[in-house]
């Protein structure tokens, strides 16, 4: 639960005091407050990670700050974010923190003027949250901080509800809960009691490229070894290995032996598992395993509810294992961000199917020469399916259900929509606000151990994406190029996701899955074993099995069902969702997304205290 935390009064000779908001914290963390007439600027951290703070020599200015930046040749201790936000503000300059090579969230208090100034980096990865009523302020990174100040009402946002459960993350500013807002990336929110100001110091925009393909996998490769080389300066690194590309792109960049590798899985002879520790001895990197037996994801599921903030958690595992990791590594490193931005994850794509198995093709869908956020709205590859949502809508909100969120979605995704190449869209819904988005909750639970470095988000490396065409980040060929460059024997290995080499050419690779899938429905191929039916020869779980079949989690969506009256906060019908509940335990049907949000839904309620 590291993050700012303060609040704003109009009045600067009132007082200022966090310490309700500074109760929420657990143990363990260096909590730093700040509080003066009128303002209070604080911060939760991890103890190593320092104090935070700075003033400009004629008092004028204070600042408090969360994250690190890097230069040529690592991370820049001195001097600190804070003494940087001071001198900029200082002299009119606070812009130019769009320069900076790293993730961090700034607080900045300009006493003459009694003006604060809160600050997002260009993906808002460290989320700050407001609350503002009259000339008062409130915010916070944890929501749950936030709403230690009693001022702050527990109230559902009704549509927000209704975007969680259809797209597992809320759009623009919005979040679950009435009257506080999220402020969106590359942002400075400046608030004097009266007026808030809400500047950009950079804004999200490709360019068209300057490259060939074949030559920006020689440049990404470059990008790529040297931002990995500027994270993995210091000791007590660590990389949350995968089997699959992401993170073996960073093992493969990074210095050898700079680093220890950790990978998770629900049992011992795991076939990823295996693959993640013959790419980590053939790399020369020290390699841990991390088994996570799936009844042992449940008791875990409020911390990670917390710490992503009450989003969708996309991986609650990681809350399971990664203190075993922060225990070892001060700093963590993970592959996190290269699959939707160089490998256009989320970019619409063809599908094929073929006896019963549906594939993503690498290469792009038509879309609407104008597409709108609703058209965005149907095709995302998240969420349950939608006439399960359409099933779980209450009757008074079926119609405002879509229209509002393709409102939102309109009005978020605007300068995107209307582009030159609108399939950037699509991304832009990811990158508008980098925090909110369902696979960030890994990285949330990640940095609640740990000092979280992600090298898809370096500057150099994020430029390069900037200017890759969609066609060219669909089909994935020059990240697999670039891989090579790196490393051939990473790219010779075999990737848990397809059991293939990871640098085959994605066309092949497409035409070996639909193979193997048609030798495994006429039975001249099986799946691995696993030691139970919700055991995965993957990273975590069998999920649709978990909530079937393992007890701790059957009993869960049965207290569930006890208490969907006050889980539904006007907006989903209880009794759709029971009958869905019902028809996943009883194996009519697979509900596991609906399940898996209503898990997060229930907690969410409970843990922050949710008024029905």
């Amino acid at each position: 639960m590291i993050g700012l935390f303060g609040l704003y009064r109009p009045d600067p000779r009132l007082p200022a005091d966090a310490s309700a908001m500074a109760a929420t914290l657990p143990e363990g963390y260096a909590v730093a407050r700040h509080e003066q007439g009128g303002a209070a600027l604080c911060r939760a951290a991890h103890p190593h990670d320092g104090a935070g703070y700075a003033e400009s020599a004629d008092g004028r200015f204070a600042a408090i700050a969360l994250g690190e930046i890097f230069g040529a040749g690592g991370p820049e201790a001195e001097p600190s974010l804070a003494a940087r936000a001071v001198a900029l503000a200082a002299s009119g300059r606070l812009r130019d923190i769009a320069q900076w090579n790293g993730l961090f969230s700034l607080a900045i208090h300009d006493r003459a003027q009694h003006r604060l100034t809160l600050a997002t980096d260009r993906h808002a990865s460290f989320p700050i949250h407001v609350w503002r009523s009259g000339g008062e302020l409130v915010f916070a990174g944890q929501i749950r901080t936030l709403l230690g100040d009693a001022r702050v009402p527990r109230r559902a946002e009704p549509g927000a509800i209704a975007q969680l459960f259809t797209t597992q993350r809320t759009f623009g500013r919005a979040t679950p809960i009435a009257g506080i807002e999220a402020l969106p990336a590359g942002c400075l929110f400046a608030f004097d009691g009266r007026n808030a100001e809400d500047l950009r110091h950079w804004t999200l925009a490709w360019r068209k490229p300057d490259f060939t393909e074949a030559e920006g996998a020689t440049l990404l490769a470059a990008a790529l070894r040297r931002a990995a080389t500027r994270q993995t300066a210091g000791r007590d690194i660590g990389l949350l290995l995968s089997g699959g590309i992401d993170s073996r792109l960073i093992l493969a960049a990074a210095p050898r032996g700079a680093m220890s590798t950790w990978t998770t899985a629900s049992f011992e002879d795991n076939p990823e598992l295996a693959n993640a520790r013959a790419l980590a001895n053939a790399l020369g990197a020290a390699h841990h395993a991390l088994i996570v037996p799936p009844p042992d994801t449940l008791p875990v599921l409020e911390r990670t509810v917390v710490d992503s903030n009450g989003l969708y958690p996309a991986s609650t595992p990681m809350s399971a294992f990664l203190p075993r990791v922060g225990a070892a590594c001060r700093t963590i490193l993970t592959g996190h961000g290269l699959d939707f931005t160089l490998r256009g994850y989320y970019l619409p794509a063809r599908f094929v199917e073929i006896m019963g198995s549906r594939t993503r093709l690498p290469m792009l869908r038509p879309i609407p020469g104008r597409p709108t956020g609703a058209d965005v709205l149907r095709s995302l590859r998240q969420g349950p399916p939608l006439a399960t949502v359409e099933r779980i809508a209450a009757p008074g909100w079926r119609d405002a259900w879509w229209s509002s969120q393709a409102r939102a979605l309109d009005d978020t995704l605007k300068p995107w929509l209307e582009s030159a190449e609108p399939y950037d869209a699509w991304d832009a819904f990811i990158l508008h606000a980098l925090s909110k988005h369902y696979a960030f909750t890994g990285m949330m639970a990640t940095r609640a151990v740990g000092n979280l470095r992600m090298p898809a988000f370096d500057n150099e490396v994020f430029d390069i994406y900037l200017r890759m065409p969609p066609a060219w980040r669909c089909s994935a060929r020059m990240v697999k190029r670039a891989l090579v460059l790196l490393s051939p024997a990473a790219g010779a290995m075999a990737q848990a996701n397809t059991g293939f080499r990871a640098d085959l050419d994605p066309r092949l690779e497409i035409g070996a899955l639909l193979g193997r899938a048609a030798l495994r429905r006429l039975g001249l191929a099986k799946r691995a074993a696993t030691p139970t039916s919700y055991h995965s020869a993957g990273s975590w779980q069998n999920i649709p099995s978990l909530y079937k079949d393992e007890p701790g989690h059957r009993r869960r969506f049965v207290e569930i069902k006890g208490r969907l009256d006050a889980l539904t906060l006007g907006v989903l019908d209880a009794g759709a969702l029971a009958r869905c509940i019902d028809e996943h335990l009883e194996g009519h049907a697979k509900h596991t997304k609906l399940l898996r949000q209503l898990l997060t839904h229930d907690a969410w309620v409970r843990e922050f205290g949710i008024a029905a």
